[in-house]
């Protein structure tokens, strides 16, 4: 683009959905039938006239959403669901699906970390293609130092690890840090922390940045997102969304009817580059908002309110669900 701004990104992410959506009917078994009746999207309005993909969906027939030969598949990742299937869903990447997380962990990182910064990597996903594996990948194009200690089984392990690396930053689960931070308080100091992978609750940020007098940055994602999906900047004041690779929406959970911005609702996303495995308004089950003003930061880029709870949408149409089975 030669100038961002929102009419240009809305611009290219209908271009993008428009040949998202003509890629997967023509080679994924699953979208040709599924959108059989949608012949073209010409506009947003037209693209959220189409159904809903759900994690039942691919649990029930994975391969069916594979747009490639499964020859070029060079990372599957398998995740238990709680659907009544039993089956578990399996995420298909090939080789650009991972250069487009790299290099999104490459200029993402680059809001709290520069070069020759050390960076401390304590999060699940250490083998190759795993979501440690690319962010050090990420955070090598960056210039910077990485060290993978992987989930910290042990808070012990991982004081010591701090004090051995002496990182500049750390990324890892929330409550991990958040005890690792209680422990260490005004002792250690770090210039950045990223807290990323599960629910961020509001009091942890203020508590690990008095125990390390540092900044702390927050990022949302799913392996289905392929693996990054948004993430805060230096203002803090909501997460900015993936929006080159992503396109999200915020739907009412129970009516499927997008809502306005400033409203709540579940967190609906669709791929706009992926090859493998493309997704189109998938549900994550997650709430929160997508929020009005810009960002104090300048960007025009979208941005989420901090997410109100991971899987809250999906308890609330199960509990309508019961009540509907209930009442007959």
């Amino acid at each position: 683009m030669p100038e961002l701004s929102p009419e240009a990104l809305r611009e290219y992410q209908l271009l993008k959905l428009r040949e998202t959506f003509d890629y997967v009917k023509k080679r994924g078994r699953f979208y040709r039938g599924y959108f059989s009746a949608f012949d073209s999207i010409e506009s947003f309005d037209a693209f959220q006239k189409l159904p809903f993909t759900t994690p039942a969906d691919i649990s029930r027939s994975p391969n069916d959403f594979l747009c490639v030969p499964p020859d070029e598949i060079s990372r599957i990742v398998t995740l238990s669901t709680s659907g009544t299937t039993g089956n578990s869903k399996r995420i298909f990447f090939t080789s650009e699906d991972q250069e487009l997380t790299i290099d999104f962990f490459h200029h993402g990182m680059s809001t709290l970390a520069s070069p020759r910064d050390r960076v401390l990597i304590s999060m699940p996903g250490r083998s190759p293609g795993g979501v440690c594996d690319l962010l050090a990948r990420g955070l090598d194009r960056l210039g910077a130092v990485s060290r993978v200690f992987g989930p910290a089984a042990d808070q012990k392990d991982m004081e010591r690890e701090l004090f051995d690396f002496c990182p500049d930053v750390i990324v890892g689960t929330p409550l991990v840090i958040y005890q690792l931070a209680s422990n260490t308080a005004g002792i250690f100091h770090l210039k950045s922390v990223l807290l990323a992978s599960d629910y961020i609750p509001r009091d942890y940020i203020p508590a690990i940045e008095s125990a390390w007098k540092c900044k702390v940055f927050s990022h949302y994602g799913m392996t289905e997102t392929g693996l990054g999906g948004a993430v805060s900047c230096g203002v803090n004041a909501g997460y900015h969304m993936r929006e080159a690779d992503l396109y999200f929406e915020v739907i009412d959970p129970i009516t499927g009817r997008n809502q306005a911005d400033g409203e709540y609702g579940e967190i609906v996303f669709s791929t706009l580059n992926r090859r493998g495995m493309p997704l189109l308004r998938y549900r994550t089950g997650d709430s929160s908002r997508m929020l009005v003003e810009r960002c104090p930061c300048g960007s025009c880029i979208r941005r989420f309110d901090h997410i109100a709870d991971r899987g809250m949408a999906k308890r609330i149409i199960q509990g309508v669900s019961e009540n509907m089975a209930k009442n007959g």
